[in-house]
């Protein structure tokens, strides 16, 4: 009998089918008794048939030895593709390992003998001989199918997931920000990522400028603690808190009091902190200082047209835990030029590789490196932050970061 004849029955039970030659009697025993489908092809005839299964093969397709040895397993996938699946891809997958005379893994859909399809997740490996030549392939077939639907529910509730986190996260910040005369302004908005570059959970980070029917102008910069949508919900209310208070009381430390004790018992066990500074408004001829107001944010660091960069405000106390926060405005000059640098705590946090934070120190001095301060626009010193906060990070994740940027218009 060739290799390409189907051996016949013997009228006692399953297909008999003789080993092919050349291959060890103890390792054909092994495969007999495997629990997993398991088929021999011989890769030196044409068209690569397959020489032997065992029976664990026919109670997973369908198909015995008779039907099955001298063909290639391909006809396992005949009319797949008019059905809709994608066949093509792994078979030219399988067809590489061969050429190269490699072993390796590969999914791929087969149809059962019944016209049932399984995803099959089909183990190559070539079997060399003494001088290293490969005549022979063994593949180990397991049916897969559960495995990847329920991978394929994971994937559906994650994008899910992730189309509701980008619906969350744009609600937190403003489409566009408003022109404010005498001022110029740059955001630079980034959620957190994980290690391997994906995006993480729904950040707690918002901002905002808004202004006044006075013509003045109020910029805003906060973060909830906690993550996901939950605490995106939260981010998204305590925004549109501050925003709807803004124009209806004297000030930035009036406007947070009123928002503090309104968020008292909703935050739960979560906690805020907010940055406001009311800007105001006119041209540079006159430069009035600005109104800063902080509820436990971290404190904005004035960048001069002249000398070194140094951190501004009185840290006040937190949103959330406290019915009637303790809080005050602290006037700051602002000269033509010069800038007032607002971020989250995801700068000055961002940590190394090797766990050591960013910090205060190298945020002053990412920002003292400025070639010419008075010459650099907002978005050139956003820019110079980040870069700072990249390289101290390298491929690590970040959490959720967030900077504003303000500038007094030059003269």
């Amino acid at each position: 009998m060739t290799r390409s004849q189907a051996p016949a029955r013997d009228g006692r039970g399953p297909t008999v089918v003789p080993g092919p030659g050349g291959l060890d009697g103890l390792l054909l025993s092994a495969l007999r008794a495997a629990e997993q489908a398991v088929c021999v092809a011989d890769v030196s005839l044409p068209d690569e048939p397959v020489v032997w299964v065992n029976e664990a093969f026919t109670r997973t397709t369908g198909y015995d030895a008779s039907q099955t040895v001298g063909r290639n397993c391909r006809f396992l996938q005949d009319g797949l593709s008019e059905r809709g699946y994608d066949v093509s891809t792994p078979a030219a997958q399988i067809r590489s390992l061969v050429e190269r005379r490699a072993g390796g893994t590969v999914l791929i859909p087969n149809r059962r003998r019944d016209g049932s399809v399984f995803c099959n997740e089909l183990a190559l490996s070539p079997l060399p001989d003494e001088t290293g030549a490969v005549r022979y392939y063994v593949a180990v077939q397991q049916d897969v199918t559960a495995r990847v639907q329920a991978q394929s529910a994971r994937d559906a509730v994650q994008a899910e997931a992730a189309e509701l986190a980008d619906h969350l996260q744009r609600q937190l910040v403003p489409q566009e920000l408003p022109e404010v005369t005498g001022w110029e302004v740059a955001v630079r908005y980034r959620p957190a990522t994980r290690a391997d570059g994906s995006r993480g959970e729904v950040s707690g980070d918002f901002y905002d400028l808004r202004v006044l029917a006075s013509g003045e102008a109020v910029a805003v910069i906060g973060d909830v603690s906690g993550r996901g949508p939950a605490a995106a919900a939260t981010t998204a209310a305590l925004r549109w808190a501050v925003r709807g208070v803004l124009g209806v009381v004297s000030g930035p430390a009036d406007a947070l009091r009123h928002v503090g004790g309104a968020v008292h018992d909703t935050l739960g066990d979560r906690f805020a902190t907010v940055a406001t500074v009311r800007l105001p408004s006119g041209d540079a001829t006159a430069c009035p200082p600005v109104d800063l107001c902080l509820a436990g944010h971290p404190r904005p660091v004035l960048v001069p047209v002249a000398g070194p960069s140094r951190m501004v405000g009185d840290p006040g106390m937190l949103l959330g835990p406290f019915p009637d926060p303790d809080l005050s405005e602290t006037p700051v000059d602002l000269a033509p030029g010069e800038h007032l640098v607002l971020y989250t705590d995801g700068v000055t946090e961002a940590a190394s590789p090797a766990h050591e934070l960013f910090g205060d120190e190298r945020l002053l001095a990412a920002l003292d490196a400025l070639r010419d301060k008075e010459s650099a626009a907002p978005d050139e010193v956003a820019d110079a932050v980040l870069a700072a906060v990249g390289d101290h990070v390298g491929d690590g994740p970040t959490d959720d970061l967030t900077l504003m940027v303000l500038r007094r218009s030059p003269r």
